[in-house]
């Protein structure tokens, strides 16, 4: 879709996708994608952006006035891979340009002190973005992958739709997103069993742990990266894989495996809300864990 390091305006972007045309958030209604951007005016309100050294580029959140809450775009940003959402990032050029970082995801956020807009001290949300791609490649076979096919389906999907925190290091939220990752990779072709979820046909082989051959697939991005979330990956043969990728109808195709796994993942996601809302006897807040 972009090229990482063009430079774009943005009145254009908008024109293409939609969405709002002031702020730093835009959230098209009628696309599956998010555009963040920054400015050089945000620091003037206390806004920090930027690559840390922890690896992670930091977004601030929304809300000029008071603490930030997650509300609208925050709430956008945060909820995205369940919404299945592709946050597509770009840093001011020069003006009415910007240029391309990359396709991100939300691997967490932190809470940080800071004055709104009238210099008042207040909550600040600063969330922790990643490449698209950056967790799926480090979704490597080795002893904690293992230990996650070890698992019941239902852990299985507990973990891969773990809230986001910010009452630990940025380390451990990374760790925490790499786990997630994991296990929803896991997660997906335990749900298959065996067989392609698209056109329902065994799988022509196994590898060399014994399992049948599939390939998760994620179903609102072009690469296979993200959103991570067990409503937008699938689990498909090669072939179909490759249909959703290059194939004439691709688009058409990506829709109908949308609706596969919305019946797949339904009765799932009834079920184990109902059994979460039974062990807490109340709905949860986002205050993470």
């Amino acid at each position: 879709m972009f090229v990482i390091g063009e430079t774009h305006r943005r009145r254009e972007l908008h024109e293409r996708f939609g969405g709002q045309w002031q702020g730093g958030i835009s959230t098209p209604s009628a696309r599956n994608v998010m555009l963040l951007f920054t400015g050089d005016k945000g620091k003037y309100y206390g806004y920090q952006h930027g690559w840390s050294k922890d690896g992670v580029y930091l977004y601030t959140g929304v809300g000029l006035r008071g603490d930030m809450s997650f509300a609208r775009g925050n709430a956008a940003i945060l909820e995205h891979a369940t919404n299945g959402k592709a946050i597509h990032l770009f840093e001011n050029d020069s003006k009415g340009h910007v240029r391309y970082v990359g396709e991100m995801v939300c691997a967490g956020f932190r809470e940080i002190r800071g004055p709104d807009i009238d210099g008042t001290d207040r909550r600040v949300i600063v969330f922790e973005l990643t490449f698209g791609d950056a967790l799926d490649r480090a979704v490597e076979p080795g002893d904690e992958y293992e230990q996650l096919w070890r698992q019941p389906l239902n852990k299985l999907r507990r973990q891969a739709i773990a809230p986001f925190t910010s009452k630990r290091s940025p380390s451990q939220r990374r760790a925490l997103a790499l786990l997630r990752s994991k296990a929803i990779r896991v997660y997906v072709l335990q749900r298959a069993n065996g067989m392609c979820e698209a056109c329902e046909e065994k799988s022509l082989f196994t590898t060399g742990s014994g399992r049948p051959y599939l390939e998760p697939h994620h179903i609102r991005r072009s690469g296979d990266g993200g959103p991570d979330d067990p409503r937008w990956v699938i689990g498909l043969c090669p072939n179909c894989h490759r249909r959703a990728h290059d194939s004439e109808d691709k688009s058409e195709f990506n829709q109908s495996l949308e609706r596969i796994v919305e019946v797949i993942e339904k009765p799932r996601a009834r079920s184990q809300k109902s059994q979460k809302d039974q062990l807490e006897g109340t709905n949860p807040t986002r205050t993470g864990i």
